[in-house]
């Protein structure tokens, strides 16, 4: 694949391709090459963090690739891909998708040239757990890969000169291959580190009890009900006994990121993004704010659904932890200077809020002049673009004196307890996927409710509508769906836009071959490229 070829060949080689020989053939003055330049601690190092920083370039985008297009959001604006968000026009020339499968296979490159240059480097104490950091962060790419277009490239090594023509791996290869890289990985991996955000033998089994539970529905690939059970014994692995002691607003709270709960993220110090892009996933869930004052820069371009809105229990802490019940002016006014600075709107949305707003008011004299907008269909309107509350949990400052990228969560605790629960519900033990979820609930229970929010039973969609409680915003709600096979199910009644589109008479998700557009497709710019015959996937011929 020619397009893939420049990528990587790019990347191994740190040269920018040019159909000048002469520029190919000048001397290197300074006498560097990779082997010399990656063959001691510190040139190592910095090629371990290089592979750590591929993972801002696959989430730097505004996140329509990983949340349009579910039960959550829908599309509120023109600029988000009308493919993504309701699949009828979704195409090969999508750029987002587009971007994701680059991203990624440049990633992984990056990850090869790193695991390549481990067998040239001086070796050092770290040097073991370094690898075992690198085969973590490339499994995971390729897990993205699967799941997002199925059948992929298995690129291992290091590529040090053109490929014109790749073949297509079958998706039982590339789980075969993410499981025993992870299995590898977790050998070799510490259960802490003395960094905050690398990779530790706990975000490895993470991963793996995901990998685990995603293949135990797809039984074409080698999925089987023994997938369900490792499933179930990596996230147990995982949680290693740790309960969820935090507060879910903590979670999210500014400058809270490195967190007890969070076992993988990607960084966003202030002095690492001066010179490099911050991630935009604060900016599409809205309502529209602009104004050089409020310190972010948010547009209704991903609006909730009523579903999303209406999902919490009045004695559910996550919705508050979810999303801003209030509206300040500033915006950061509620994060920087919430005692005096004024509310402009607030959201009651339980039976006691929407009871006590005259003595809600009262409490405060920056309050007297709010409107008070309470939970109803004004909140999920589409053409409401400044009067719901917002999701909040990747709000970021830009001031001119506070510059803050909240990180993004990859790994936390909450989520390994629901894969847990989902992986012991579907091996057949119900009683432990009820422990698990209920110490999911109990977490998020208010003060005193605790008795209150736990359940008797559970069945998938239970566990579905707690992972959307739990997780909403995060980027796994796509993932969510396809695994299990409700995507097309939820999407129909609980997204407006693709509720419209059933409701005229067309199925939004047929696509060519009377096979449906549950896959990706393959980027056309990779079909066109290659020298060979890189087959597309069905949906999209």
């Amino acid at each position: 694949m020619k397009s893939i070829k420049t990528i990587l060949y790019t990347a191994a080689l740190g040269l920018a391709i040019s159909s000048c020989a002469g520029y190919l053939d000048e001397e290197n003055l300074g006498n560097t090459t990779a082997e010399n330049y990656y063959g001691d601690q510190a040139g190592y190092e910095g090629l371990v963090n290089a592979t750590y920083s591929t993972l801002r370039d696959v989430y730097q985008p505004t996140p329509y690739v990983f949340c349009a297009g579910t039960d959550l959001f829908f599309a509120a604006h023109a600029e988000v891909p009308l493919g993504l968000a309701s699949y009828q026009t979704l195409t090969p020339g999508n750029g987002q998708v587009e971007e994701l499968f680059k991203t990624l296979y440049q990633s992984i490159q990056i990850a090869n040239m790193a695991l390549e240059y481990s067998n040239e480097t001086a070796p050092y104490t770290a040097l073991e757990t370094r690898v075992a950091e690198v085969r973590t962060i490339r499994a995971y790419y390729y897990f993205l890969l699967v799941q997002n277009f199925g059948d992929v490239t298995l690129v291992t090594d290091l590529i040090k000169e053109p490929i014109v023509s790749f073949e297509r791996n079958p998706a039982r290869e590339v789980y075969d291959f993410i499981i025993s890289e992870l299995e590898m990985a977790i050998d070799d991996l510490p259960m802490d580190q003395p960094d905050f955000g690398r990779v530790t033998k706990r975000v490895a089994q993470h991963i793996l009890a995901k990998v685990h539970l995603t293949r135990g529905y797809d039984t074409e690939n080698g999925g089987s009900a023994a997938d369900f059970t490792e499933a179930a014994q990596w996230a147990d692995a995982a949680i290693d006994g740790q309960a969820l002691n935090l507060a879910f607003g903590e979670l999210f709270e500014y400058q809270n990121d490195n967190n007890e709960e969070i076992l993988w993220s990607i960084q966003y110090a202030e002095a690492s993004t001066l010179n490099s892009p911050a991630h935009n996933w604060d900016y599409p869930w809205g309502p529209l704010v602009q104004g050089a004052d409020d310190g972010v820069n948010k547009k209704n371009a991903l609006h909730p659904t009523e579903y999303l809105f209406t999902l919490f229990d009045d004695a559910d802490t996550r919705f508050e932890g979810t999303f801003l019940n209030i509206k300040t002016s500033p915006y950061t006014g509620y994060i920087l200077n919430p005692e005096s600075t004024p509310v402009n709107y607030y959201y009651p949305r339980t039976a006691a809020q929407l009871a006590d707003t005259t003595a809600w008011r009262a409490a405060s004299p920056n309050r007297m002049e709010t409107i008070i907008t309470p939970i109803g269909p004004y909140w999920w309107d589409a053409l409401n673009q400044t009067d719901f509350p917002a999701l909040k949990k990747f709000d970021r400052l830009q001031l001119p004196d506070i510059r803050y990228t909240h990180d993004l969560y990859l790994a936390r605790l909450g989520e390994t307890y629901l894969i847990a629960a989902e992986a012991y519900l579907q091996a057949g033990d119900l009683g432990t996927a009820l422990a698990r979820v209920n110490e999911v609930r109990r977490r998020a229970a208010a003060p005193g409710m605790e008795a209150a929010m736990q359940v008797s039973s559970v069945d998938l969609d239970f566990i579905l509508d707690e992972r959307a409680r739990e997780l909403a915003g995060e980027g796994l709600r796509w993932m969510d769906l396809k695994r299990t096979g409700k995507l097309m199910e939820y999407t129909a009644t609980r997204n407006p836009d693709i509720k419209a589109i059933y409701d005229s008479g067309t199925d939004p998700f047929l696509g060519a071959n009377s096979e449906y557009k549950i896959l990706r497709p393959i980027p056309l710019s990779a079909i066109s490229l290659d020298a060979g015959d890189y087959p597309q996937n069905p949906a999209y011929e």
